[in-house]
């Protein structure tokens, strides 16, 4: 059995320094349709939510219930990625943002189900994590485009490949730079 174990760990490290199964336009493609699935939920759960006039606690924590889902479906769709090589820094990148953004949206709703008002809730350590794993995906997507500018400018094999751009876009997408307004 430690055999065994050792043998797929070796195989997994030995693969992981190889890059992954997916090329680049697959990786890209794939990671587009997520991000679009993603996106029209997160986009009709906005516009139930903002149908409301005056939203309620309850309101709240059922729009952050949602995001959860959309984010956990998302995410695991997201962890079934295998990028090659050429940019699983960049998927590293946006995998450890997405889970910081996912874990604080679901401690922020665990939180505002136990207080009386949104005020409240905003003065909870859930509700700075939140706005800080936001900040911080913003960054990311800083640090992300500079390692996409890196890779075009590493020479001929990156300088055409349409996937580069592609790329750029879902991961605005998926971390959301540029933040899709809910109120």
């Amino acid at each position: 059995m430690t055999r065994t174990v050792l043998a797929v760990a070796t195989l997994a490290i030995v693969i992981a320094a190889c890059g992954g199964s997916m090329t680049a336009d697959e990786y890209v493609e794939d990671l587009n349709a997520l991000a679009a699935t993603g996106l029209s939920d997160f986009e009709a759960a906005a516009a139930t939510y903002n149908q409301s006039a005056d939203p309620t606690v309850a309101d709240e924590v059922a729009f952050l219930e949602q995001e959860v889902a959309i984010r956990h479906e998302f995410l695991e769709g997201f962890e079934a990625l295998d990028p090659p090589g050429s940019i699983a820094e960049v998927h590293r990148l946006l995998g450890g943002a997405f889970t910081r953004l996912t874990v604080a949206a679901e401690g922020l709703a665990a939180s505002a189900g136990a207080v009386n008002s949104m005020e409240e809730a905003e003065q909870t350590p859930e509700y700075a994590e939140y706005l800080a794993a936001n900040d911080d995906g913003a960054r990311v997507c800083v640090n992300v485009q500079a390692r996409l500018d890196d890779l075009a400018g590493s020479g001929e094999a990156f300088a055409d490949e349409p996937w580069l751009s592609g790329l750029g876009l879902a991961v605005r997408a998926v971390i959301g730079c540029g933040e899709i307004e809910t109120g």
